[in-house]
């Protein structure tokens, strides 16, 4: 289904409605099964500390989130040193090289399949 839906994304062409549209709705879904999933598991949580009178330390949100801050801020340094470094073909950004792969329809599919995936894996983990 989603490798369907990546052609259905490859036939569309940057920047216009048709593209917008068809890259909000894994975004949509991804955010509405997010939070019922988050609000799910916080009243589920919730009636077990009420049952077993334990104490809601917070801390499982927290840890989920500070895993991804390294990758981030490695991500992000790379990108600014990339786009500040001259001459921009010798220090081409993720963005730029994204654009090679995007150039033609079977990469865009491949691009958008696992752009899918990776939001599968964070929505669900």
């Amino acid at each position: 289904m989603g490798l369907g839906y990546a052609i259905v994304a490859s036939l569309t062409r940057p920047f216009t409605w048709g593209a917008d549209v068809v890259t909000s709705v894994p975004l949509v879904v991804a955010a509405v099964v997010t939070m019922w999933s988050s609000a799910t598991t916080r009243g589920v949580e919730a009636r077990h500390r009420e049952a077993t009178g334990a104490r809601d330390h917070g801390a499982g949100g927290t840890r989920r989130w500070v895993v991804w801050l390294g990758p981030m801020l490695a991500i992000t340094g790379w990108e600014l040193y990339c786009f500040f470094s001259l001459p921009r073909v010798t220090h081409p950004t993720l963005s730029s090289l994204l654009d090679i792969l995007d150039s033609t329809r079977a990469g865009k599919t491949v691009a958008f399949a696992l752009w899918l995936v990776l939001g599968w894996f964070l929505v669900v983990s």
